[in-house]
Order: structure tokens, then sequence, then C-alpha cells
């Protein structure tokens, strides 16, 4: 947590601040390395942190403020909370009169006001967590890819989720997105919550899978028995787009000028409807998406981001999270235990994950 600290106080230096205070779980995640929700629908954290230019304080109700202590907060980074604070969840005013004691006639706003620069700070990663973000990518792609080990004919779409959600959970990982579509609906939707359709030769998988607030995405497709040729053509198509953006995903680039190429990508492919159909994806983190490509989209690609593209074209999809690095671009959602397609980008070859044919 320090050297977030560091930048947070940095940050409040440059706003002429005294404090902010944090209430949004994307923001009290990042800060702390642990999760901050009870409800994981609700965008507001369970707890507050109140930081200003000397000191940082944890503020929950009684029911949240020993557990995240506990069990959300590592024990390095308990030192640096120089008070925690719990008002009783009966007394809701309480917390006003929490917050007054820190902040009396201090300069304050919230992190929802200063959304821009939390923004910032929290979609650049550095090398400490280097390590975390490439486990999150394994134990991700793991999930994903034995769920779809697991798909057998007559599954429904529900049995295929449920399965994927306890791939997730195995690996302490929240399946925040559990798409899944059977035969024709991968055709057909591309965004397809799980329904009681049953699996006869061909299903589509993906995961948004969350740990500690931190999100990684991935997309896998099984087919039962020979792929028809037309599915296999989709598919060499779609793997070629997404190793391409993948490949054209460097420093500088702006999300709108990635926005043309993928138009051309498609173009190229012999698809050029297919962009319109569904988003592309881009920049993710703390947010299943942090900024999608558009193209008004002025945002540009640094060292330490993190990237999910997902190009489609009506029945099939590619799809994998990479971390932006000075000298390339590493995928993270890879265990090599999964099938992969060659694709050509850059000049170069690139591995993309292919249809997982299996025996009828």
């Amino acid at each position: 947590m320090k050297p977030k600290l560091e930048r947070i106080r940095n940050m409040l230096a440059g706003r002429q601040l005294d404090a902010v205070r944090l209430t949004l779980q994307k923001n009290v995640s990042w800060l702390t390395g642990g999760r901050s929700h009870v409800n994981p629908l609700q965008e507001a954290a369970c707890c507050q942190i109140v930081v200003t230019r000397d000191k940082c304080v944890l503020i929950s109700n009684n029911i949240e403020s020993r557990r995240l202590v506990e069990e959300e907060i590592g024990e390095a980074d308990r030192a640096c909370f120089d008070a925690v604070e719990q008002w009783p969840w009966h007394e809701p005013e309480q917390l006003q009169d929490v917050l007054a004691r820190h902040l009396e006639h201090a300069a304050v706003m919230t992190d929802v006001e200063l959304e821009a620069e939390f923004f910032a700070l929290r979609t650049t990663f550095g090398a400490a967590e280097k390590k975390a973000l490439e486990e999150l990518g394994r134990l991700t792609a793991e999930a994903v890819e034995q769920a779809a080990f697991d798909v057998r004919p007559g599954d429904t779409e529900f049995k295929i989720a449920g399965r994927l959600a306890y791939h997730c959970y195995e690996r302490e990982l929240e399946p925040v997105v559990n798409l899944i579509a059977a035969d024709e609906r991968v055709w057909e939707r591309r965004h397809p919550l799980p329904t009681g359709k049953a699996v006869s030769l061909y299903a589509m998988l993906v995961v948004c899978a969350r740990r500690n607030g931190l999100i990684a995405s991935a997309t896998r497709l099984v087919h039962f028995g020979p792929v028809p040729e037309d599915l296999r053509a989709r598919h060499r198509a779609v793997a070629e787009i997404d190793a391409r953006i993948i490949d054209a995903t460097r420093p500088g680039e702006s999300l709108a000028g990635l926005y043309g190429k993928l138009r051309d990508f498609y173009r190229e492919a012999g698809y050029p409807d297919e962009i319109d159909c569904h988003h592309q994806g881009g920049l993710t983190g703390y947010a299943t998406r942090e900024r999608l490509a558009t193209p008004g989209a002025s945002f540009t690609v640094a060292p330490g981001q993190l990237y999910a593209w997902n190009p489609s074209i009506a029945g099939v999809k590619s799809e994998d999270t990479m971390l932006v690095l000075e000298d390339g671009n590493e995928i993270l959602t890879h265990t090599g235990a999964w099938p992969m397609v060659e694709a050509e980008a850059g000049g170069r070859v690139m591995r993309r994950p292919d249809i997982l044919v299996r025996r009828i």
C-alpha cells in the first residue's frame, strides 16, 4: 500500500486538497489489494478509506470492520492505517460523526469526484504487481478451459455456467461475467446469458474472473466432431484479427487509432460489417472494461496497462487478457494446455486459442 498511498498524496498536493474519501469498490480494492464488497452488484465499497497528507483511516460499520482488517488487508499493509474506525450498523448517522472527526475544516473530495485521477492511478501496474497479474491470468484460463474440457453433449448452458463458476471459486476467483452459448446461440448472441438450452455440437464459454478486485477475461470454444469448414474459416479470420490487434497495442497508440485498425482488420479478413455487431474490448483492470476502443476514444496505450480484446464474427470469438510491456505484450490468460492456432501479425507468427475439438 505504501507506494499507492504516496501516489494518492502526490495527487492531493497537485489538486491542492487536504484529503480524499475512497468509497468505490474498484478504488478501495486497488489500494488495499483485497475484496471490498459484500454485494458484488454494488459499485460502493463496504467501507471507506480516508487518506490525508499524513494519515490513512479505515472506516466501516461494526459488521465489516474486523473481517476487513483480518482477512482482506495483508498483514504488512495493516501498519499503513493510522486508525480503524467503526460505527454501529443500526446508527448510520454516526458515520458522519466519524468523518467529521478526521475531516473537519479539510478540503476534501471523494474518489467519485476524482474519477479521472483514480482511473489513471489504478490502470497502470508496476513491476511489483506483475506476478499477481500473471497468476490471475493463469488461474482464469485454467478455470474456463477446465469448464470447456468438462462440457458434454446434453449439458444445459446453466449447467456449464455452474461448472465454470465452480472452477473459478475453486481457484479463489469470482466469475463476475459468466456467459455460455450452445449451438445456434453462439451465432445469434454476442452476450449470451446462460439458458436451459442443451448443447448438441458447439459451445462458447466466456468469463471475466475477479480476484481482490482485479479482473481477467477469456473466451474458449469447444466443438464435438469435425468443425464445419465455414466455422473453421470464421475462426481463422477472428484469430487473425485478434492477433493483429494484440500486436498493434503498443505504447503511444490511441484507442481511437486502434479502433480504426480493427475496422481495417475486419475488412481485410472479409467480414467488414461484423465490427458493428459487438464492442471490441479495450483497457481492463478493476472493471471488466475500463475503456472501450471507439472512434472517439483518445486514451493512449502505455506500458503497465492491461487490455482484453474480444473480436467476434457470428459463430466465433477470440479473447484473452494481456499486459503491455516496454518490449512487447504478454498474454496472461494462457496455460499451455489448450490447442492453439497460428496467425500472422506484424510480420511474425502469433498463437491464438483454437476451437477445442472433442469426440462425440
